[in-house]
């Protein structure tokens, strides 16, 4: 069994804009489990623990679906928090304007993986970039007031593949392997 996820990963320039981002953020939020910029994502589908015999069936339906989209633009221009800013559990950069077609690709995708055997979404898809995870019943007042009065300065945004990767899970933080990479807009035959 392998740790897995379907994902978009980000250009170099953006994730130079979120390391500079999360420079910011960090002494404000010291009870946050920051992410790397280098790890952060726009998560498509997380598939948790899979049997490796499903990868090249997994390869395939990321093949097929990413061959229907061309990539696509965006902006970051929001800060946000699940379940909202005053209390967040989690913390995220993302659009003020929804990406209609990562939300397609997204439902696309859930559907394929449901096909191969894993659990359809429950929640609706909402495009963002998780920067921290606040560390269980700690307070966060001083972020919270920070992440509020936050203008962010508009980061371009170009999404164009989805990467199947491997999730390892280490002391010090989670370690992604690429272990499948299709461009979106482009035919592959084989696995």
């Amino acid at each position: 069994m392998i740790r897995l996820f379907i994902a978009m990963p980000l250009p170099h320039q953006v994730e130079k804009e979120l390391d500079r981002l999360l420079g910011l953020l960090r002494p404000k939020g010291p009870d946050v489990k920051w992410v790397a910029a280098k790890n952060v994502h726009l998560t498509i589908k997380f598939l948790s623990e899979t049997d490796e015999e499903l990868v090249p069936k997994i390869k395939t339906a990321i093949d097929q679906t990413c061959a229907g989209y061309q990539p696509f633009e965006s902006v970051i221009d929001q800060v946000g928090g699940f379940p909202g800013l005053k209390n967040p559990r989690v913390i995220w950069v993302g659009g003020s304007q929804p990406i209609e077609a990562a939300a397609r690709m997204a439902a696309e995708i859930d559907r394929r993986m449901h096909e191969l055997g894993f659990e359809k979404e429950t929640r609706p898809f909402k495009a963002h970039l998780t920067l921290g995870r606040v560390r269980e019943g700690r307070s966060v007042a001083v972020l919270s007031d920070y992440l509020e009065s936050l203008k962010l300065t508009l980061i371009p945004l170009r999404l164009d593949r989805l990467v199947l990767f491997k999730s390892t899970l280490t002391p010090k933080g989670s370690v992604y392997e690429r272990i499948h990479e299709t461009v979106l807009g482009q035919e592959r035959f084989g696995g």
